[in-house]
């Protein structure tokens, strides 16, 4: 039995968070989906800060915003691509910037994927369903597994 792979969302918008996650349910996609409202909380999950108690297992991909309360998206992408654990792991910027100066700045950060949130509709989220299932199903990429989260309160 394989271990169900894991996305982390983190954005400090509450409502993006609750649609971006109906959005995978009703896309059925296998994952188990883990939200961080901050940059440190998503350090956290990923066990890249100083207080972090857990690591997240079999992370397929992390869709990260850039403006979060503590610290950018930026920064977060950058703690990523320092760490030997986790230098490889897809990670996409999620953000509503769609300036060019951004999206240069995300790849050139080492970020796999840059999608500009948009506004649908009849399928809410469902374009980060479809990013979230090409990382997950499609895209062969190496997995590290650790110990499972702590299940969210």
């Amino acid at each position: 039995m394989s271990v169900m792979p894991a996305i982390v969302l983190v954005d400090d918008d509450e409502m993006h968070l609750v649609v971006a996650k109906r959005a995978i349910a009703r896309s059925q996609l296998q994952a188990n989906v883990h939200a961080a409202a901050t940059g440190t909380d998503a350090l956290r999950l990923l066990g890249l800060a100083p207080d972090a108690t857990t690591t997240a297992s079999d992370v397929a991909v992390v869709m990260l915003d850039i403006g979060l309360p503590d610290i950018s998206g930026w920064e977060v992408l950058e703690r990523i691509r320092q760490s030997p654990r986790w230098q490889k792991l897809p990670v996409v910027m999620v953000s509503s910037s769609d300036r060019p100066e951004d999206v240069l700045r995300g790849y050139e950060l080492g970020a796999n994927s840059y999608v500009v949130k948009r506004h649908e509709t009849g399928r809410p989220g469902a374009y980060l369903a479809a990013a979230a299932r090409y990382w997950v199903e499609l895209n062969a990429a190496p997995r590290v597994a650790h110990e499972p989260l702590l299940p969210e309160a």
